[in-house]
């Protein structure tokens, strides 16, 4: 979990005032420090002792788990919203009394778990115990549960949105006793609020007769997970993470009031301790002084407040090493031998170096910092030129590689190679700065050529090889989308934050278009016009006018795209809701700023797209279709503020002596000045 920066002051903020709570406690009652150590001794000391069993396999399918070193399992893989899941297993014990659930942290799981919600926590609907003989033929009988305790115990609460699974039922989630009520809708939390609900739990379970078989006896663990949301394809579930089984046979277990970190502190001599670890042992502690009881709430309601920030991935180094085999003809069933990380023998060697995963000295593998040092060493021959040969084909259309994504022996040959090595090393000498490029280029004389071609020229070198002119092409995708929100004066030029969702067809995010449902939530507001890069976009399911303009799709890389010119190009850009909002806006636009007359309107509107004023043909054929459409829609019936307002029911406000039907006319010119080929082309 990350915190942007207000939120960071936030949580500062929070801990500042439980820590002046917390010392003014240790101010008034000086006597704490033994009173704490008299506590410890008790606490310390845990009567029961618990053994952990290791599952066989999972016989109700579903998701997948993992069994860890340390016997716990990790659930992984798809993630059904409502399951139950079966965990059996076979222990020599006898008299057993009652059973431990464990919910752990993972690394793997949102947030660090313990559970695999985007939040990290999970939902327990029902727990039941089975047992059995351990003998061939021997059945399962369920045995009967008399109660169950947890370190946590949240007040019932109804689940959140999320988690809606259109039964309309009252579902929520609660203390423990709510894991054996037998009751579908409801079911043990373990959620106490941010800052505290990513921290290990456990639970007991007693048995209301001990159980034991004289050969051995085979314990059934049933975990019913029902509190999820209806489409386990949007992040919907509620389930357990990772999660341990311990049995006892110790009469009156009770589950562990103590959070792991103190429990694990106290494993540490107390003039040993780190201070982290005595504040952890305090702030536990002092919830157990009845006298504390209104500094205990005030300091509840601090963590009540506490922000609830966002999950961001992290790179972890592995503590183990994976092995990496050659496989025949790319079966992974069928290794052939064991491969190292390294490079090719032709080219500079890989040194490995310091890193963070690695102490000094040590001799391991190399690491992906050792890569990337040997990605961007002065010896490295191709990834300057690939970085350079990239930035040019954003300028010019095409690299001076036109494959840039093949620099092998099967690309195409630079056209100017010892241009390619020139800016390459001015790239690097330049400490690989990207603005020193981008200034290069647009400052040379090459790129500030015009565009304009000569049937010599065209003939002789049609695609512009030899650079005897500048750059003409078609913008990409994104870019024609931002054109014109900008020449409308729609854009909104924010920078940063989340992905937004401009308007989308619904059918594309349900089956069959879509492999699942997923949820597209259109924006209404100025987030609507954000810059097309913060478009979200489902790798199964492209937005569809970005890719209609050879965006491609999100699940493979993409170095160069494709240039097509189809006819649902010109229906996209014609009719899309975004675009047509676009030609509503720059006629109103051009109502209210471009003058008084029709020939300065047409000027203002011709311009703000194009970059220059109309010439005379321009000018003629505009104001007759401006003639036309004010005809057209000054005809009864004609519902003018049909295509001239985004809400018919609610029209914009007009400019004094501007009619609903001059501004539906400046629509339609607006549509097209917007669709010119010289508003998206480069030149």
């Amino acid at each position: 979990t990350v915190y942007p920066p207000d939120q960071l002051m936030q949580r500062a903020e929070i801990l500042r005032q439980i820590g002046e709570i917390e010392a003014d406690l240790q101010h008034r009652s000086p006597d704490w420090p033994a009173r704490l150590a008299a506590w410890e001794v008790e606490a310390s000391a845990d009567p029961v002792d618990w053994t952990v069993v290791r599952p066989e396999f999972d016989v109700a399918g579903g998701q997948k788990h993992y069994i860890l070193d340390d016997g716990s399992i990790l659930a992984a893989g798809y993630a059904p919203t409502k399951h139950t899941t079966e965990f059996v297993i076979t222990t020599g014990l006898e008299n057993i009394t009652a059973v431990r659930l464990e919910l752990l942290n993972d690394p793997n799981l949102p947030r660090g778990g313990p559970g695999r919600s985007i939040q990290g926590t999970a939902a327990l609907s029902e727990f039941r115990l089975e047992a059995a003989a351990d003998e061939e033929g021997a059945k399962f009988a369920e045995v009967k549960l008399t109660g169950a305790t947890a370190d946590v115990n949240p007040p019932e609460k109804e689940l959140d949105p999320i988690y809606f699974d259109k039964s309309n039922k009252r579902r929520v989630t609660g203390p423990i006793e709510f894991a054996l009520d037998r009751k579908d809708e409801t079911a043990w939390g373990i959620d106490i609020g941010p800052g505290r609900r990513n921290v290990p739990r456990k639970a007991v379970f007693n048995l209301e007769q001990p159980v034991s078989f004289a050969g051995g006896t085979k314990l059934k663990f049933r975990l019913t997970q029902n509190h999820g949301g209806w489409n386990s394809d949007d992040n919907q579930n509620h389930n357990l993470g990772r999660f341990r089984f311990s049995i006892t046979s110790a009469a009156g277990a009770k589950a562990d009031p103590l959070p792991a970190a103190v429990r694990e502190a106290f494993k540490t001599p107390r003039e040993q301790r780190s201070p982290a670890q005595a504040a952890a042992i305090f702030s536990y502690w002092r919830t157990t002084v009845p006298e504390w009881k209104e500094a205990n709430e005030r300091i509840e309601a601090l963590w009540q407040t506490h922000p609830e920030g966002t999950s961001q991935f992290a790179l972890m180094a592995r503590e183990d090493h994976r092995p990496t085999f050659l496989l025949a003809r790319g079966d992974f069933l069928k290794p052939v031998r064991e491969v190292s990380a390294g490079t090719p023998g032709f080219l500079h060697p890989l040194t490995p170096g310091p890193s963070p995963a690695r102490g000094e000295g040590s001799k391991a593998s190399p690491t992906r910092l050792d890569f990337a040092r040997w990605l961007v060493d002065a010896k490295a021959p191709t990834t300057a030129r690939a970085i350079v040969n990239r930035v040019w084909q954003a300028y010019f259309g095409t690299g001076l590689v036109s494959t840039s994504e093949d620099f092998g022996l099967q690309g195409e040959a630079p056209s100017h190679p010892e241009l390619l090595d020139w800016l390459a090393v001015e790239f690097m000498e330049h400490g690989w700065s990207l603005k020193h490029l981008h200034r290069l280029i647009v400052s040379s004389a090459t790129y500030q050529q015009s565009s304009r071609v000569t049937p010599e020229l065209l003939a002789k070198d049609p695609d512009n090889r030899l650079l005897a002119r500048g750059p003409r092409f078609r913008l990409e995708a994104e870019a024609i989308r931002d054109v014109a929100l900008a020449a409308s004066g729609l854009l909104n030029p924010a920078v940063g934050g989340p992905p937004v969702y401009p308007p989308a067809p619904e059918f594309l995010f349900l089956p069959p278009a879509s492999y699942g449902p997923k949820v597209w939530k259109e924006e209404k507001g100025p987030e609507r016009y954000r810059r097309a890069i913060y478009t979200f976009r489902f790798r199964s399911v492209p937005y569809p006018v970005l890719q209609t303009f050879d965006a491609p799709n999100g699940d493979i890389s993409c170095v160069r795209r494709v240039r097509s010119n189809t006819p649902l190009q010109a229906l996209a850009s014609l009719n899309e809701p975004l675009f047509l909002e676009c030609a509503r806006a720059l006629a109103l636009k051009t109502m209210q700023d471009g003058g008084q007359t029709d020939p300065g309107r047409l000027a203002y509107a011709f311009r703000r797209c194009t970059s220059r004023m109309p010439d005379e043909q321009e000018t003629t054929a505009l104001l007759g279709l401006l003639s036309k459409q004010v005809e057209r829609f000054s005809q009864p019936d004609s519902k003018p503020w049909d295509l001239a307002a985004n809400d018919p029911a609610n029209p914009p406000k007009l400019p004094t002596g501007v009619t609903a039907p001059q501004l539906a006319a400046w629509t339609a010119v607006s549509r097209v000045i917007l669709n010119l080929d010289e508003t998206i082309t480069k030149e």
